[in-house]
Order: structure tokens, then sequence, then C-alpha cells
């Protein structure tokens, strides 16, 4: 990697184009500032462009603009940069993720069909490659060699040469289908994955949680090892390895629906969350157990391997960068709970993660998204849906303020929410992601 404090704040130049676009806006030319005057308007450094430990990137996938904003120094943040997808047709930027050594992004677009990479030192868009309608979810291998894309619209696992050096990259022929693995997959479309710390990746299946079912791929091979069943694991959304343990988490939500009859699982909406015993590629049950493959066939269903969110519509996780609590939320209810990852247990729950709550006098409400923490573990970045939400059933994904919240680890309470766009009723807050100005090993993306 590059020195670490490689990317610097151009506070001047960044003053001078925001004068300069001020300017045209009001139609008048701007008068040659005097010594003094160039003086007076210089930006105050009173901050170190060094001292900042990481950036925020927030994606806004309904005016698809990705923005990036910095610690100011005063316990808040600031917009550092902009990133504008349109550039490259990529409509519905949608997920984020990075390099090893978070040199790159890549950005799955599923309006646009693609996967943008993006250089994280300037925020510079550098390819985009047509990957297929609802390219939903795309990621670096942890080698570095590879991007592999979810695509909803093909029912494909599709990847990607890479070869970061000459910032060349090539989509390759070959492509796993996942509605053909079996009967049952017609209508299951790769969703989310991750990688575990032994060669695979896990993509689970939907987008509904009716279609879900995990499907375990080789990374260095490209083909399936195995999967599973909607019976067994009903997997449908977030995808997260435990940092150092041979386990892996996953999460199945099902909005809630009001005109679906009473005392149905429709009805009910769904809120689960499941563990793989990365070293079997075998489910752990809720007594804590790895289920012998044997007794998959119809003897252990995923009643007796599901763990309650404690809401409806579970969505994102994360974990503290140490490893020792796990968060994750439900989308419709906005709340969620803690998780220690050792006894896969509930230790706490958390309110809310953005500040609309259903009540009363009204039903409408915050719908957190996608979740990151702060490489020092204080804080947890969680996206929020607009009014218009361009995916995600509108029950569930239509929220009130489109942005991002900021949350405290400790106090489990938010601690601000920004909004670069909030007044725009297309504003739709969906990826997010944190790149650390220092790598060293011990945060990684996404910790294994």
């Amino acid at each position: 990697m590059q020195e670490s404090t490689r990317r610097r704040f151009l506070r001047s130049t960044a003053g001078v184009s925001v004068i300069g676009v001020a300017g045209c806006l009001n139609g008048e030319e701007e008068e040659e500032p005097t010594d003094d005057e160039e003086e007076d308007d210089e930006p105050v450094d009173d901050e170190d462009p060094e001292e900042v430990d990481y950036e925020v990137w927030a994606i806004d996938q309904g005016t698809n603009t990705g923005y990036v904003y910095v610690p100011d120094g005063e316990g808040s943040y600031e917009e550092y940069g902009t990133i504008d997808f349109n550039e490259v047709g990529g409509d519905v930027p949608h997920m984020v993720d990075f390099t090893s050594d978070y040199e790159y992004a890549v950005v799955g677009c599923t309006g646009g069909g693609r996967a943008v990479i993006v250089r994280t030192e300037d925020h510079e868009i550098v390819d985009d490659i047509e990957t297929g309608d609802g390219s939903h979810f795309a990621s670096f291998t942890p080698d570095d060699e590879f991007i592999q894309v979810d695509v909803i619209g093909e029912g494909a696992i599709k990847r990607i040469d890479v070869d970061l050096e000459n910032e060349e990259f090539e989509l390759l022929d070959d492509e796993i289908d996942t509605n053909g693995l079996h009967e049952t997959f017609d209508n299951s479309d790769p969703i989310c994955h991750q990688y575990t710390g032994n060669g695979y990746s896990y993509h689970t299946l939907g987008p509904s949680y009716h279609d879900g079912a995990l499907v375990v791929v080789d990374v260095e091979e490209f083909e399936v090892e195995r999967y599973f069943t909607h019976d067994v694991l009903p997997t449908n959304c977030g995808t997260i390895p435990h940092p150092t343990a041979d386990k892996f988490y996953l999460t199945a939500g099902l909005p809630s629906d009001p005109d679906a009859e009473e005392g149905t699982v429709d009805a009910e909406g769904v809120g689960e969350w499941y563990v793989i015993d990365t070293e079997e590629n075998l489910p752990i049950d809720t007594d804590g157990e790895t289920v012998d493959e044997d007794d998959l066939d119809g003897t252990v269903e995923s009643d007796h391997l599901a763990r309650d969110s404690r809401g409806i519509d579970a969505h994102g996780f994360w974990f503290t960068p140490d490893g020792g609590e796990l968060w994750l939320f439900n989308r419709e209810t906005n709340d969620g709970v803690v998780i220690d990852p050792e006894e896969d247990e509930v230790i706490d729950e958390i309110d809310r993660f953005g500040p609309a709550e259903h009540d009363e006098d009204t039903d409408q409400r915050d719908a957190p998204d996608i979740m990151w923490s702060s490489p020092d573990g204080e804080r947890m970045f969680v996206t929020l849906r607009g009014p218009n939400p361009l995916s995600g059933d509108p029950h569930a994904a239509t929220g009130v303020n489109p942005g991002f919240s900021v949350l405290d680890v400790e106090e489990r309470e938010i601690e601000e929410v920004i909004q670069p766009d909030g007044d725009n009723p297309d504003s739709d807050f969906h990826g997010i992601g944190v790149v650390p100005r220092e790598v060293d090993g011990e945060f990684t993306s996404p910790p294994w």
C-alpha cells in the first residue's frame, strides 16, 4: 500500500471550487480578490489532515451520488468529496466493498447493471463493467484477484478478472446459475455474499424470504461446494464472517403484509439470523452444536436453526472491530439487537437506528439498511432510506430521514443524523462503507 497518510485535505483548493460554483450560480462575475482578501479567505486549517483516521462512504442510490465524510475533529463529520455515478450510467448504486488495502472500491449498480470501480485516494471512477440487470452486490475476493458479483436479474453469480497494477478489469465468461441448482430455486437469485477464511464465499438467495436459500462457492475453483434449500436456511439478506472464529452469520427477513391472512408468516413478517460453522460449511443449531450433514435431509429444519432478531425484516449487521459484538437491525421496525458472538446470544437491544419511530399518531418511521463501524469501534454508521425507496418492499423500506445515522457504540444511541440531500424526495441511502487511512492488518474489509 502507499504511505498511510497519502490522502490529503486540499482545503484551499476545495474552498476555491465552492466559491467558483457559487459565482456561476448567481450569474455574476467575481472580482479578483486583493492580497488582503486572499489572506482573509484562506480556509483555517484547524486540524492536521494526517490526523483524520477514516472516511465514511455513504451512497445515495436515489440520486446516484456517493458522499465521502470525515471526522471534523469536534465530534461530528464534514463532507470531503462526492462521486457521481451518473458519469458512467451507474444507476442505483447499491452497495460498496473495498480491496484488502482499501486502495479501490467496487459498487454494484442494480439499475445500471454494472460494477463501478473507484480509486479511494482521489474518489475517481477508473472503470465500469457491464455485469447484468440487477447487479446487487459486488466485492473483491480476499486476494484482490477477482470481483464476484451477485446478479439478481440473471440469477447468476459472475466474476471479473482484476489487474489493480494496471487498473484493468474484465468480465469473465464463467458464471454460476443459481436458478438451476435445485428444483425449488426457479426464483432464487443471488443477493449478497462474503468470504470465509478458508476459501469459500457464502451467497444468500432471494430477494423474497420465500425464495431464500444459501449457496457455498469454492472461490478458487469458482464452483458450488454445496447449497442449502429454503426449508433449511431461508436466508435472503446479510452475510458476514466472524473476525477470528470459524463462524459466519446470515440474516433472513420478510416485511409484514397488512393484507395477508392473519396468523400467517406473511402477515407477521420475519426477523431471523443464522450461524454457520465455516470449517464444516454446516449450520450451527440453537443449542450451539454443528448439525450433522446426514441430518440435513428433512430432519433438521430452519425452526431449530433460526435465531430471533426481536423485530421484523432482519436486514443489515456489522461487527465491532474487536469482534466482541455483532450489531443487527430490523428494517421494518427500526430496532435491533447486540449479539455476543462467543455464545451467539442476544445481550442487549437497540431501540432505534433512525430518529423517526412509529407511534399512535403516524405510521411513518425510519428504515435502516446497511451498517459499518468506525475503525476505533466507537461508532456505527447506518444508512437510512428515503420516502421513495428504489429497492426493497415499500412497506418496510420507506423512511423519513434519508441519509445516515451515527450511533455511539457504548451508549447504543444515535449521536446525529447526516443528510447531504435531506429535502430531496428522491434521496434514498442504501450502501455504506468505511475507509481507514491507515491499514495495519487489524481492521479489514469486512472483518475476517
